[in-house]
């Protein structure tokens, strides 16, 4: 039987380590806490890049200091600067007001820049300024100001692409880049999906004060062969499901009704669905519409909770308009304060609040 290790650092965050992937990537996370250089982390969506990074910060001399995190892409380039960095202006009554950014709350500690590869450019030359320097000047400030931090940063894309491009400075990508760590995709864990299932169901029905819905090996095995490719963050919003209905049969058929899954063990990655010809293409077709829609439903759904519920706010983070993403909520079928909504389901069904 593999070992299950399951690390612990924060009220609701934890590391499971379960198969031989996430055992690999605990081992870098190891090596890469005792060094103090900028690290990137890559993966896909959802697969718990910001975890790794409070892994490797917890394990780090750093952890007895603070760990902040900026999403990249929720921030205009002006409100990105001044939340790293922070601003200064001269008040009505001629007194100069300072608000400190990220780098000065996080002095000794560590910084997560989420979404990196959505970093405006002119942002990118303050950062990559700091990590030559040590040193920065707050937005409309003249004082140089010194920060001991170290800079993590998440990616989701191809960053050599985004460096072709001129999206992305070439120079600072070499900074971030020289230490990476990849997390692995949920697929490439299977063994770990029923301690996650449980996972979630435990800290769900505490956190919205109902009782779990019983469920089974069957249950969990149909979630073990399901390529999930919203990775952690699809299984997290499908437990929320299971945990609003309550009925395990329609969960399987929720799971079995999706498009084509891997479900063998084929190290390229391909699934198997016994056709030839037309009938693989069109799977293939479906396949590649579901993975986009997914991943775009997981991002609105991201959007809207780092801006809580903002809707103008999430439409300019998402770059589309606002009646674009009313329609996506109404698509996707997104609402919040899902608490709310929980509690008014198990009302209906006579249980308590």
């Amino acid at each position: 039987m593999n070992q299950i290790e399951i690390e612990q650092f924060g009220e609701e965050l934890y590391f499971i380590a379960a198969s031989p992937a996430s055992r690999r990537l605990r081992t870098q996370a190891e090596l890469l806490s005792k060094t103090d250089v900028p690290l990137l982390i890559t993966g896909e969506p959802g697969t718990g890049k910001s975890t790794a990074a409070r892994l490797i910060h917890s394990l780090s001399i750093r952890s007895s200091f603070p760990f902040m995190q900026v999403n990249c892409k929720a921030l205009t380039a002006d409100l990105l600067e001044s939340e790293l960095f922070g601003y200064e202006h001269v008040a009505i009554n001629g007194r100069i007001e300072t608000k400190p950014g990220k780098v000065e709350q996080s002095a000794k500690g560590t910084i997560l820049l989420q979404n990196f590869d959505a970093m405006p450019i002119s942002v990118q030359s303050r950062l990559l300024r700091f990590l030559q320097t040590r040193e920065f000047v707050r937005f409309g400030g003249q004082s140089h100001i010194r920060a001991d931090i170290r800079i993590m940063a998440t990616a989701r894309e191809d960053l050599e692409q985004a460096v072709a491009e001129g999206r992305l400075n070439d120079e600072l990508y070499y900074h971030l880049s020289a230490f990476e760590l990849g997390v692995p995709a949920l697929r490439e864990r299977r063994e770990e999906i029923p301690l996650f299932v449980g996972h979630f169901v435990n800290r769900l029905t505490r956190r919205y004060g109902v009782v779990a819905p019983a469920y089974s090996s069957a249950f969990l095995e149909t979630c073990k062969q399901h390529s999930w490719f919203g990775n952690l963050r699809q299984l997290e919003i499908f437990v929320k499901r299971f945990l609003v209905f309550g009925d395990e049969v329609a969960a399987i058929e929720e799971l079995k009704a999706q498009p084509l899954e891997q479900t063998s063990d084929d190290p390229n990655g391909h699934a198997h669905n016994g056709g030839h010809g037309t009938d693989e293409k069109a799977s293939l077709k479906v396949l590649v519409r579901h993975a986009k829609g997914e991943a775009e439903r997981s991002a609105i759904a991201q959007a809207l909770e780092e801006t809580h519920w903002n809707r103008k706010a999430a439409a300019r983070a998402l770059s589309i308009s606002y009646r674009a993403l009313l329609y996506k909520i109404q698509e996707y079928q997104l609402v919040p304060q899902e608490s709310f909504a929980i509690r008014s389901i198990r009302n209906g069904f006579g249980n308590g609040s």
